[in-house]
């Protein structure tokens, strides 16, 4: 059954083959197109472009490098750099406990409950510098050290 279905393809292609015809490729002939506009009539035509070198003058300038207008212009702009700033707080309050005589509050430090006091440097970045407790609110005021910034976490205590 292969052997049948390769030679019925071999005989259409031997039958296709001799009912080709050739096919001439010719070079693509230009036609003048002419369109009238107004008093003019405008024809095209087969008129060759014919491009001349240009004679430029030699130039040792240095066309890549910034040109000194634009260097006088930067150096007399006045730029400041803004004040880095501290990253926020990355504490939350917990609540307050007593610790022997004192009292001391309850942070949340990158997932973990960590008591502080006054002094305690929390990160190695975050110096508590003071703990205030009025009615119902409490402050706590670091410093990061890198900066030297003071930094305050306000929560309100319910009491």
């Amino acid at each position: 059954m292969l052997m049948t279905a390769l030679l019925v393809t071999l005989w259409l292609t031997w039958q296709s083959s001799k009912h080709e015809q050739s096919i001439e490729i010719s070079q693509p002939t230009r036609v003048l197109n002419t369109v009238q506009t107004d008093d003019k009539k405008l024809v095209s035509n087969n008129t060759k472009l014919i491009l001349k070198n240009r004679d430029l003058p030699d130039s040792s300038e240095n066309l890549f490098s910034t040109p000194i207008k634009a260097l006088h212009q930067a150096s007399n702009a006045a730029f400041t750099a803004p004040k880095p700033v501290a990253p926020p707080l990355p504490f939350k309050y917990l609540g307050r406990m007593l610790v022997g005589t004192g009292s001391g509050v309850m942070l949340n430090v990158q997932g973990e409950v960590m008591p502080i006091q006054q002094g305690d440097v929390l990160l190695g970045l975050y110096k508590v510098q003071a703990i205030y407790e009025n009615a119902g609110s409490l402050e706590i005021q670091f410093l990061y050290l890198p900066l030297n910034q003071m930094q305050t976490l306000s929560a309100q205590t319910g009491s």
